[in-house]
């Protein structure tokens, strides 16, 4: 009996070029798009007031989460203190 073989793959070599621009999932064409980035980087991006209120959103949403794990790894190391000493 003979054994057949796999087939063998063939991958096609990547040309670069476009099969379809994903400009488009946010709902702008690709023109739209280049026109709001242009747009974005002549606007330079945020005002310092902005980044700073971002940045204070982030410390308020953050902020407990990480006291929470900084205070859980200090009682697991105390813990671990006492009962190895």
């Amino acid at each position: 009996m003979k054994r057949k073989r796999k087939p063998r793959v063939v991958y096609l070599e990547d040309k670069g070029e476009t099969i379809y621009s994903m400009a488009a999932l946010d709902g702008r064409t690709p023109e739209e798009q280049e026109e709001f980035d242009r747009k974005r980087k002549q606007q330079g991006f945020w005002s310092r007031g902005e980044r700073r209120a971002m940045i204070a959103a982030a410390f308020s949403v953050y902020g407990p989460l990480f006291l929470c794990v900084l205070v859980a790894f200090l009682a697991a190391a105390l813990l671990m203190y006492f009962f190895l000493k």
